[in-house]
């Protein structure tokens, strides 16, 4: 009976109490998604992925570049023509861009406020010519330039690869790592219903723990009237025996489920205050629609991200196999006077401009060790192309297994429903009968524990 009265208290302890605050699945999911350090640090994760995928697009963002310089050269000259003294300020702005399908544009503006100092003695010397000379001044160059490659990097290619192997690279981690976010979703809300499984079975062995005392009661008081024979009550009472261990391997089991039941949502004890749905109430949300089409999972998504990277990967190395070749222009204007307005309009007129044409040829005596790194890489892009392949026959054959498996869940319950109906009705019969004398201790005993096995 103290054992008894043990288990009655441990499963009032375990079990939510009457007024406890219930916890549906889509609440527990939340908690999971706020307060659960695993899952917060995959989401993390994903959105780092993400917004790193876009450091690349930097290659293509046009770079500003300014500067300022100030100069009082005072030094020695050789010459007596040399000025005494120079001041100059010199500013400049500059926009580089690299256009996505090859060619590199510069535009630019310098401007350089000059006043310079000559010896006294020099300018006396020229007398009504000293004015010739010009002590303060402007001097503007508006630069506009652009170099094209002709050969390796043709269109782009090298620079644009280069970027798409970077891009893919964490396209294919951030998918991986939502992967394993869902994942950790998924076994958040394997956790909850196993935990309500485990609550229910607690009551179901509770339960079976009742009618078996029942019966190892009744039986003593028929073997003290002799209507029974002892070995009849030692048969019942290692029955109940039998019931009170399964119902404490329940309690353990349903104990660690807490543990990991609360550490999906962040919580660090064993105890679950809150109701949660029952498994029969349920029943609706544990029977899924099964949709025409596969979903898109993102395991696969990652392995065509990375098939993409690799070749990415190739078409960068396999650049380097050509030789490189690019042509380059650019025009510049000069304006010189002392007032700014005129040097300024005479820097953007057509009277004295600079232009520069060239080519540029570099090519890597060792062609066979880059075209044996692109051989290299082209393995690479070809091994994932096969477990793409891989990869996707799987997720075709999980499923159809997925969809086989459904279509007999609803079948299955119904019949396992039907069978617990069965054998309670068969036990409650067995024990009538018992009663009237048409059967045994033995099988009264045998029907509750086929009870007991479908529940």
């Amino acid at each position: 009976m103290r054992r008894r009265l043990f288990y009655a208290l441990t499963l009032f302890l375990a079990a939510p109490g009457a007024q406890a605050q219930s916890l549906s699945l889509s609440d527990y999911l939340h908690q999971v998604k706020t307060q659960g350090s695993d899952y917060q640090a995959q989401a993390a994760a994903v959105e780092g992925y993400e917004k790193q995928s876009h450091q690349q697009d930097l290659t293509y963002s046009p770079v500003l570049t300014a500067g300022y310089n100030h100069q009082n050269d005072q030094s020695l000259q050789s010459s007596f023509l040399a000025p005494q003294q120079t001041l100059s300020d010199t500013a400049g702005v500059s926009i580089t861009d690299i256009l996505p399908f090859g060619p590199k544009l510069t535009v630019g503006y310098a401007f350089s406020d000059i006043n310079i100092t000559y010896p006294s003695q020099l300018l006396s010397s020229f007398g009504p010519y000293a004015s010739d000379f010009l002590t303060s001044y402007y001097q503007i160059s508006p630069v506009v330039s652009l170099s094209v490659p002709l050969f390796k990097d043709f269109g782009g290619a090298q620079t644009g690869a280069g970027v798409k192997m970077v891009q893919y690279q964490y396209e294919s981690s951030a998918k991986n790592t939502a992967y394993q976010r869902e994942q950790e979703l998924y076994n958040a809300k394997v956790a909850y219903w196993t935990l309500a499984e485990d609550e229910e079975g607690i009551l179901i062995r509770q339960d079976t723990l009742d009618r078996t005392q029942k019966i190892w009661d009744w039986t003593k008081k028929r073997v003290a009237r002799n209507l029974a024979d002892p070995p009849d009550a030692l048969e019942a009472e290692a029955s109940v025996r039998l019931a009170e261990l399964d119902l404490e391997k329940a309690q353990e089991t349903a104990r660690m489920d807490r543990i990991q039941f609360n550490r999906y949502r962040g919580a660090k004890t064993d105890a679950v205050p809150e109701q949660l749905d029952g498994l029969e109430s349920a029943a609706d949300l544990l029977k899924p629609s099964i949709p025409d089409t596969p979903p898109e999972r993102l395991d696969l998504q990652a392995q065509e991200a990375t098939v993409k990277q690799q070749k990415a990967t190739y078409d960068q190395a396999h650049q380097n196999v050509y030789p490189d070749l690019t042509a380059n222009a650019s025009w510049r204007g000069n304006g010189l006077d002392p007032a700014f307005g005129e040097a300024n309009s005479e820097a953007f007129g057509v009277d004295h401009p600079t232009y520069d044409i060239g080519v540029s040829f570099n090519l890597p005596l060792d062609v066979f060790t880059a075209a044996q790194v692109a051989d290299g890489y082209w393995k690479n892009y070809q091994s994932a192309l096969m477990s793409l392949q891989d990869k996707q026959t799987q997720v075709g054959q999980d499923w159809q297994g997925l969809k086989d498996s459904l279509a007999e869940v609803d079948k299955r319950l119904d019949m396992t429903a039907q069978i617990v109906d069965l054998q309670k009705n068969k036990a409650d019969q067995e024990k009538q009968r018992l009663e009237f004398g048409r059967t045994t201790e033995s099988e009264l005993l045998s029907s509750e524990k086929d009870r007991k096995s479908v529940v």
